[in-house]
């Protein structure tokens, strides 16, 4: 009886364990490289990141692999650019490198690196709103 219960314990923990990793195989890790800034905060940048990641992940097959604030320069630039009547009064910008997935699809070139810029914009009140992206 003692082995019965044992061996159904230890068939539970390793069906537990294979969930677990395939949960954590889903997850996507990525890099990120904060710089320097003095308009914006680490949870500012990991707000503005956490947007973006969304978005590549809403790429079928496509995978993350980091992410780098342009820099306080890039940004105000960027903000100064916006529609002055959208009332945006804070902009960060994030330079990404990105992996296509691997058979391609659509406008993908198959398992190709990508790098884009995502311009993320927010008012007095509100969260990060991705507002431009791709090349450049």
């Amino acid at each position: 009886m003692k082995r019965t219960i044992r061996a159904a314990a230890a068939l539970c923990l390793a069906a537990c364990l294979a969930l677990t990793l395939c949960a954590c195989a889903k997850l996507s890790l990525y890099a990120m490289d904060y710089g320097a800034s003095e308009l914006y905060t680490r949870s500012d940048m990991d707000a503005a990141a956490a947007v973006v990641a969304n978005r590549i992940a809403s790429f079928k097959g496509c995978r993350l692999h980091s992410l780098r604030y342009a820099g306080d320069e890039r940004s105000l630039a960027e903000l100064e650019r916006l529609d002055s009547g959208a009332g945006y009064t804070a902009c960060l910008v994030l330079d990404s490198s990105f992996r296509s997935p691997v058979r391609g699809g659509g406008a993908w070139t198959p398992n190709t690196e990508y790098t884009w810029s995502w311009t993320l914009a927010r008012r007095q009140s509100g969260g990060w709103e991705l507002v431009n992206y791709g090349y450049g």
